[in-house]
């Protein structure tokens, strides 16, 4: 997918380019799902990026996510469906 987003514009899109990162993240055992694996490695500042679902049900969890990304200096990306988001890890 992020091939042909290259290939038709010479420029990846972001959401291309999270797609990539999520991929190769999976393949080298970088990816914590879930929030309690999320938590964890935020707060031991082994994240370099955490991506939250803007539709996520629990404000709780949110803060939570937000909180130790703003601790922590680690960038935050929302995207729009947690769904969207778990595709791209299994892409």
């Amino acid at each position: 997918m992020a091939e042909e987003g290259i290939a038709a514009g010479g420029i990846m899109g972001v959401n291309a380019a999270l797609q990539e990162v999520l991929k190769t993240t999976l393949i080298h055992d970088g990816l914590a799902c879930g929030i309690r694996e999320a938590a964890k490695t935020l707060d031991k500042h082994q994240a370099h990026l955490c991506v939250l679902a803007s539709n996520c049900d629990e404000p709780v969890y949110v803060k939570l996510v937000e909180a130790l990304c703003a601790e922590h200096q680690i960038n935050l990306i929302k995207v729009d469906d947690n769904r969207k988001a778990g595709e791209w890890e299994i892409a």
